[in-house]
């Protein structure tokens, strides 16, 4: 009967430790049970491995702490599912208007996370916006506030010529606050006037605040399409837990779209897209540029041509319409080239499947 008491304390021992290990931390007023003493474990017990367990032998407590929820490393990221609704309440507002708009929303750090450009937004806007989101989160406050702070002789003189010039100086650059009234980023919009640029804006963030899903308005076919594609690719890489920056471009190579996941690689931001970029300049995946660079054949020297925006490995691909004409193309990357084209590939079948 000692022999069965000892091997129940000693399951139960495990059993608590393994679920306080499980919980990653050590609850208030939990405690491991207390080793036996001399009295209650007899010198001749059994080892674990010859005791056996009675089949009404009493079970221990459960613990009432809730597990750590398994983290996922591929996830879109807090701060893109927030975008998302901005970026669907901007462009709903820009439609309203009928203002084409470039939106773009970056992170603390001024790294963008997403980016849509209406047709027939103008095609300096794809800059200004994204210097307007960084201005807001290099300086903590609205670009409209800098004009004044910048004259000659005010706190910020000179600002606008820091930064390699990414600090604007007029409207359209709103920080982000969470619901604790902390800033977790910066939101950019330009193709207006500059009151057009921050109504468009705070309606982003408004949509934010209210916290509802909703659909963006069209922003042209290609957007319409980047948006579906990039739905899908995103699921990809949900599913392969590999965490991607996904891109579109159009037929000059400009961006269209740009979706950056949480904890995607920094250096993807760049790569991205210009591996959609190689895709429209050369009219052929990525991944068959490899071949044709090599030294003797057609296409040498090419990686060191367009300021090196030329990639040689997979992950970019042409977008056809279904005339077969190519309309933009596609990249992505943050895995191995095998992931970023099934990616990739996952997103052009979404568009495909219309």
């Amino acid at each position: 009967m000692k022999t069965r008491r000892l091997a129940a304390w000693m399951l139960a021992t495990v059993m608590v430790t393994s679920m306080m290990v499980g919980c990653g931390s050590n609850a208030a007023g939990s405690t491991a049970p207390e080793a036996p003493t001399e009295e209650q474990t007899p010198k001749d017990a059994e080892t674990p491995e010859d005791a056996e367990t009675p089949e009404d032998a009493e079970a221990p407590e459960e613990s009432t702490e809730a597990p750590a929820a398994a983290k996922t490393p591929a996830v879109t990221g807090e701060l893109l599912d927030a975008a998302k609704i901005m970026v669907a309440g901007a462009q709903n507002k820009a439609e309203e208007i009928n203002v084409p708009m470039v939106i773009s929303v970056v992170d603390m750090d001024g790294n963008l996370v997403l980016l849509h450009r209406m047709k027939g937004s103008l095609l300096a806007s794809l800059d200004i916006a994204q210097n307007k989101a960084f201005t807001a989160v290099a300086l903590k406050m609205p670009s409209a506030d800098v004009k004044e702070l910048s004259q000659e002789g005010n706190e910020l003189q000179g600002i606008a010529v820091q930064f390699a010039g990414r600090i604007v100086e007029f409207g359209g650059g709103l920080p982000i606050m969470n619901s604790e009234g902390v800033q977790i980023g910066g939101i950019g919009v330009s193709g207006g006037s500059v009151a057009e640029d921050t109504s468009v804006a705070q309606a982003g963030l408004d949509a934010y605040a209210a916290g509802e899903q909703l659909e963006a308005a069209s922003g042209g076919e290609l957007l319409d399409a980047a948006m579906q594609m990039v739905e899908a690719a995103e699921q990809k890489a949900v599913e392969i837990s590999v965490p991607m920056v996904i891109s579109v471009a159009d037929m000059g190579g400009n961006l269209v779209l740009l979706h950056r996941m949480e904890n995607s690689l920094l250096a993807s931001l760049e790569i991205a897209p210009n591996k959609a970029f190689t895709s429209v300049a050369l009219k052929m995946p990525s991944a068959d540029v490899q071949a044709l660079a090599q030294e003797g054949s057609e296409l040498q020297g090419i990686a060191v041509q367009h300021a090196g925006r030329i990639v040689e490995f997979g992950g970019g691909i042409p977008i056809y319409d279904a005339d077969g004409v190519q309309i933009g193309a596609i990249g992505v990357s943050g895995g191995s080239v095998a992931e970023d084209t099934s990616v990739a590939e996952a997103g052009l079948a979404a568009f495909s499947g219309q």
